[in-house]
């Protein structure tokens, strides 16, 4: 049993923290195996998952023990010439057992959240940039611009934890808050939000205006809210500690990265006279740490392959949603731990090492049926602000194989098949 895992099956009384979005609540409270959510939907749903039926892990549609299972996702990775580990929904040390089977057996990792994280990325190499932790942003921050989507949806508590926070160490009034998205923004009343409503093909030219007025340059396109971004630039001008937090997730990667890399710039230009941050919203799903872990272990970020025996990074080769799209995967090992997603379609053998809520569109080639982080077992996850790694505690513990259990014991049917 791993480290991270090794309370796996001693339950947990007192403060919990969810795994179910990147905000890593730590403020959950759990008594007899039943967790207050503190109202959060998205924590609220990840909790209930524990009264899902349990399932027997399968080959062939036809239940078997995890022995017989692990041995056969071995034969088929055995004969596989471009094995695809995607999904990744996945705590620490379910990330780095997959990463050890993944370079044994010559394989491609992603995750199916790195778009927005790879768009991140990409600015961030190429030109730097001044970002801040959550706690700054609740505790500091008198104006927050938001880009994108409304946080709330990916992040249910982020205006109540980090904008509305009660009891700030250096802010004495909650800050103003301003938001250029497709879909207006519903934060409380109190908050009362200067938005910016465009469609979301428009955000690109809505936001390089944005920073065409920070620059002192007038916008020349009528069709965008320049009213409203003067306002914005004035805010952000005017901020004792600005922050600019965006969720780009619904756009398309390269428009994603353009946005960024708006944002970085503005970011750089605000603070040779004031001080601005930013805060890119992303890492459900663990995404963060798994690209961390993927840091760790191999030096480079993830859509990353062993296919050559040594590590190779490349956004677009090792896609796990091209790769799938263009047939180039031989085999896929999905992993859903941390989510109840299904595996994509594809022609080629599925090994599924998925938790029980996780209902399969086909019979998987193997099943291997997974707990659930915070539920079945313990572990830690990587905070989206990607500064800390807190670690899960079980709330239901249960005999269920965790994602790096059930890793090893494949890689432990290549070493014996």
């Amino acid at each position: 049993m791993s480290g991270g895992q090794a309370d796996a099956r001693a339950a947990v009384s007192g403060a919990v923290t969810c795994p179910f979005c990147g905000l890593a609540c730590d403020d959950l409270a759990v008594a007899a195996g039943k967790v207050e959510t503190r109202g959060c939907a998205r924590a609220t749903a990840g909790f209930a998952r524990a009264s899902a039926a349990r399932r027997a892990h399968a080959v062939g549609g036809k239940p078997a023990d995890l022995a017989t299972a692990a041995a056969a996702a071995a034969a088929i990775l055995r004969k596989a010439k471009a094995p695809l580990f995607h999904g990744l929904t996945a705590e620490l040390n379910g990330v780095r057992a997959l990463l050890a089977l993944a370079e044994r057996v010559g394989g491609t990792v992603d995750h199916q959240g790195s778009a927005a994280l790879l768009a991140n990325i990409g600015v961030a190499r190429a030109s730097g940039w001044a970002v801040a932790t959550f706690a700054e942003v609740a505790n500091r921050a008198d104006f927050v611009l938001l880009v994108g989507a409304d946080p709330a949806k990916n992040f249910p508590r982020f205006h109540e934890r980090l904008i509305g926070n009660p009891k700030p160490l250096y802010r004495s009034t909650a800050p103003s808050v301003a938001y250029l998205g497709a879909e207006p923004l519903a934060p409380p009343e109190a908050m009362a939000p200067l938005q910016g409503i465009v469609g979301e093909t428009a955000l690109l030219p809505t936001v390089a205006a944005l920073s065409g007025l920070l620059h002192g340059r007038q916008p020349r396109d009528v069709g965008l809210p320049i009213e409203a971004l003067a306002a914005m630039a004035q805010g952000l001008q005017e901020a004792r500690y600005g922050v600019i937090a965006w969720d780009l997730g619904r756009l398309p990667p390269r428009v994603a990265e353009l946005v960024t890399e708006y944002l970085a710039g503005m970011l750089r230009h605000l603070n040779a006279k004031t001080r601005c941050v930013g805060l890119p919203l992303g890492g459900s799903g663990n995404a963060i740490g798994a690209n961390q872990t993927a840091l760790w272990q191999a030096g480079w970020p993830l859509r990353l392959s062993f296919a050559d025996g040594t590590p190779r990074h490349d956004p677009w080769q090792h896609d796990g949603g091209r790769m799938l799209a263009a047939g180039e995967a031989d085999a896929l090992v999905w992993c859903a731990a941390l989510a109840a997603d299904r595996p994509p379609r594809t022609e080629a053998p599925v090994i599924a090492l998925v938790a029980d809520d996780v209902e399969l569109p086909a019979p998987a080639a193997v099943e291997i049926r997974i707990g659930i982080p915070a539920l079945d077992h313990g572990g830690e996850i990587v905070r989206a602000d990607t500064v800390i790694a807190v670690p899960l505690h079980a709330a239901r513990p249960s005999d269920r194989p965790g994602l790096a259990e059930a890793a090893r014991a494949i890689l432990a049917g290549l070493e014996t098949g």
